[in-house]
């Protein structure tokens, strides 16, 4: 799973010690280990273990590696180093692309990242944003493709006003969040308020973004 692998790496590279760095980076990096990041849940920290439900986590069923919020922390969990402490369970996903699995924890070993958690949660929306544009995108260059070489009642589909309305309501959707998710992620170079800010605005409009060009493009295809 690309995506929850990035944002726990970005996660361990932004706020992680040199040691925690060293540790896990190549890894995630070269795909021997993925990993998959919590954005809520209720776990507690004792010492250097974790106990407690990390809730829906994406892309957890195939993860090696997880990072779940603790209190304002963050723990990093090697879920082959836990020895049975971590409970994963995969349900069945409306996505089977990109599955969501449960996962809680009993005593499990983690290494804690003091004061991470906003760092993880603006993270991991910028990542999930622009994820989220490359979706409406793709929507859009599909929809308006397909417009150009469908032939309705003797033109191409694009000359009519009704899909050309689609089209455009795509492409201004898509270019509005990809002005937003690269302001968000300008901002993640210094991080602070100015990310969490930007973070928000960009996942305020990504996610919207992509439904509507998914569902337009549909359209457009006759759906």
């Amino acid at each position: 799973p690309f995506v929850p692998t990035v944002v726990a790496s970005a996660v361990i590279a932004t706020a992680g010690d040199d040691e925690l760095r060293a540790k896990v980076l190549p890894g995630l990096a070269d795909g021997s280990t993925v990993g998959a990041a919590a954005l809520g849940g209720s776990v507690t920290v004792s010492g250097s273990t974790v106990t407690g439900d990390a809730g829906v986590v994406l892309g957890a069923a195939s993860a090696s590696l997880l990072v779940v919020p603790v209190g304002d922390d963050v723990a990093v969990v090697d879920v082959r180093a836990a020895d049975g402490a971590v409970s994963i369970t995969s349900p069945p996903s409306l996505d089977p692309t990109r599955r969501s699995a449960r996962v809680s924890f009993d005593g499990a070993p983690a290494t804690i990242i003091p004061g991470a958690r906003q760092v993880l949660t603006d993270l991991a929306r910028v990542i999930l944003a622009a994820d989220a544009v490359g979706v409406a995108r793709e929507a859009t260059e599909m929809g308006a493709a397909y417009s150009k070489e469908r032939i309705q009642f003797g033109r191409p589909i694009a000359m009519y006003q009704a899909v050309k309305h689609h089209c455009a309501n795509m492409a201004v959707a898509t270019e509005l969040a990809t002005s937003a998710v690269w302001d968000a992620a300008q901002a993640a170079k210094s991080g602070g308020d100015q990310l969490t800010y930007a973070a928000s605005v960009a996942t305020t409009l990504a996610a919207p973004a992509a439904d509507l060009c998914a569902n337009l493009n549909t359209q457009v295809h006759g759906g």
